[in-house]
């Protein structure tokens, strides 16, 4: 599911939040992780968990009742909230030091943020153990300061699904589904240009316009840095040749046709499960809806540029703790048994599939009647390779709030024609002054 998709106006809100809550420093460091440890026996204790997933229509019901049969002396009290609203319930909630929640759903590019207010709790002497048991950009995201602050209980990648009518009818070859012959940038521009002159209403689509979560890995392939830098990486590093590079190309795509600039990121699925689109980069949430389509469709591995690295998009959803929680020990169960037990309870039991943080949930994962098909299979391969080799997280910094929504309007601007260096320049010099209260 599509929860990696920022909502702009939530963060504009959250920031002023993060401001407010931030010290001089913006480096409260968390909680400490001292006077608790992961019990060998199950405690009788009610576990308050606050999440952006509905218990009914988003199947979590099926998942806190696997929970409560595994450990029934530990009731969960499961609430949720819209994905706009959580940062802002989190803030007024652990604010209040009440413990409630105890546990909580943190978007992973904000875990450091959520450490350095003190809304997160030390987890490293508990779960570090566990490291192995995850992927390793997985874990790792949950990391700021060399210390672990939140368990990953989901993680997402990027695939380049193709529709076979349409790149036969241009006369197209299909691309490999193999990671060591992954189509270029380069060609993939050319393809998709022939495929909409023979016919195809779209020659290219990205999943997520102009948004840092889809886009990032461009720079990356080029040798270019995730977007920041310097102490705590609050110095903003997107004006290199690589990113300038790298968004030239992607401004080229509106002015050649090859991609459309007004098209919205909602309207981008529907638009592939409807065949107009020849090419489309998005996120194994696609394949349940293309299984049910009419579209013969094939996949195969993110394109990287010429004489590039290959570098993907990573990152979803992660449990972290309150630090004035008055069930650490009982929340902690219920972390270890979402994020790692039997492959992990979240993905093992939610009938919606959701693309796991672990090797071991992996497996699970593609289990699921969605990769069934020849397509499906290849899918399987290439989410398991790309989720190992080539995940690119996303930067680790108190100041992401800002950075995300500057930097994707920047993006757009280069959609809508204005030069790459020009507007990464621009965005550049915004960032800064709005990271000075970081400094």
């Amino acid at each position: 599911m599509k929860f990696i998709k920022p909502v702009i106006a939530a963060l504009a809100a959250s920031a002023l939040v993060l401001s407010g809550c931030s010290g001089a420093d913006g480096d409260s460091s968390g909680g400490s992780g001292g006077g608790w440890s992961l019990p060998s026996s199950d405690p009788t204790a009610t576990v308050k968990v606050l999440s952006i997933l509905d218990l009914k229509t988003a199947h979590m019901q099926e998942v806190i009742d696997a929970f409560q049969k595994a450990h029934p002396t530990i009731k969960v009290d499961y609430q949720s909230v819209p994905f706009d609203s959580l940062n802002s319930t989190l803030d007024a909630r652990i604010a209040n030091k009440g413990g409630d929640p105890d546990v909580y759903w943190a978007d992973q590019p904000r875990i450091s943020a959520l450490a350095a207010r003190g809304e997160a709790e030390d987890l490293t002497k508990a779960f570090a153990s566990f490291k192995s048991t995850f992927d390793p950009t997985a874990y790792d995201s949950g990391m700021y300061q060399d210390k672990l602050w939140a368990l990953p209980i989901a993680n997402s990648t990027q695939l380049l699904y193709y529709n076979k009518a349409l790149l036969k009818k241009a006369g197209l070859p299909e691309p490999s589904a193999d990671p060591a012959q992954r189509m270029t940038w380069e060609k993939l521009t050319t393809d998709a240009a022939k495929a909409k002159s023979a016919g195809a209403q779209y020659g290219f689509l990205f999943g997520q316009f102009d948004r840092y979560y889809q886009l990032e890995p461009l720079p990356v392939q080029l040798g270019g840095s995730v977007g920041a830098s310097g102490d705590k990486n609050l110095t903003p590093d997107f004006t290199s040749e690589s990113w300038v590079k790298a968004f030239t190309w992607y401004g080229d795509l509106f002015k050649q046709g090859v991609a459309p600039k007004g098209m919205k990121s909602e309207e981008t699925d529907p638009a592939f499960v409807a065949g107009r689109a020849a090419y489309m980069v998005e996120g194994p949430w696609l394949i349940p809806q293309l299984g049910e389509s009419k579209v013969d469709w094939g996949v195969a591995p993110q394109p990287v540029f010429d004489g590039g690295k290959p570098a993907t998009p990573t990152g979803s959803w992660s449990l972290a703790m309150n630090p004035f929680s008055k069930q650490k020990e009982a929340a902690a169960i219920f972390m270890k048994w979402m994020a790692v037990d039997e492959g992990g309870g979240y993905i093992k039991y939610r009938s919606d599939p959701e693309l796991a943080a672990t090797p071991d949930g992996k497996k699970i994962y593609f289990q699921k009647s969605v990769f069934s098909s020849p397509a499906g299979q290849n899918a399987a391969k290439i989410i398991d390779f790309e989720t190992s080799k080539t995940a690119v997280n996303r930067v680790p910094t108190i100041g992401y709030i800002e950075f995300e929504t500057i930097l994707n309007q920047a993006f757009a601007d280069i959609r809508n024609g204005v030069d790459a260096k020009t507007s990464l320049d621009s965005a550049s010099a915004q960032l800064a002054t709005a990271w000075k209260k970081y400094q």
